[in-house]
């Protein structure tokens, strides 16, 4: 990751850091949920109904709110055998090039995000299961996951900018 002095990068690294930081706890009751209910389903006979509605919501949460910070670390999934021998240079002109198509869809995202979440929330939906938990909260993620992606995604912008302005062109091997 490129260190640029830009007050915009530096929001969204420090706001997706934070957020992803934390939301990766919820690891730890996902675990410890599931290893419950494999427990009580094989061992004592008895599953739950709330384990696997409770494990869906918080293992949305983490995804949704996830993303901003994934794209910080550059871990979201890449064709790079296509990318692997060029130079900073011309990654960064590649992803400049290519970066409309991730605004537009991540502003899609944003706008019907909202709009489903809305919905959910102004009907209260809940889960169509026997526990039936409310349904809301993990729609009205969508377009806050959207936003942090979005955020994180001028962060890049950015940096691929700065990195396009300022490297030197580099023959790959």
């Amino acid at each position: 990751m490129v260190e640029i002095n830009n007050p915009w990068v530096r929001f969204a690294d420090k706001l997706n850091n934070w957020i992803g930081r934390t939301i990766s706890y919820l690891l730890l009751p996902i675990t410890f949920i599931t290893s419950f209910e494999v427990f009580m389903r094989y061992v004592v006979k008895q599953p739950t109904i709330w384990a696997w509605d409770l494990n869906i919501q918080l293992s949305a949460a983490v995804i949704l709110l996830g993303g901003g910070y994934t794209l910080m670390e550059n871990g979201h999934v890449a064709v790079d055998i296509l990318v692997m021998n060029m130079s900073p240079k011309r990654r960064a002109l590649l992803d400049l090039i290519t970066s409309p198509f991730f605004f537009l869809g991540f502003c899609i995202l944003l706008w019907y995000g909202w709009e489903i979440g809305w919905a959910s929330f102004q009907a209260r939906e809940a889960m169509p299961t026997i526990w039936a938990p409310p349904y809301y909260p993990i729609k009205l993620l969508i377009p806050i996951g959207a936003f942090l992606l979005l955020i994180q995604g001028v962060a890049k912008f950015i940096r691929d900018l700065h990195t396009y302005r300022t490297a030197e062109e580099v023959k790959a091997k």
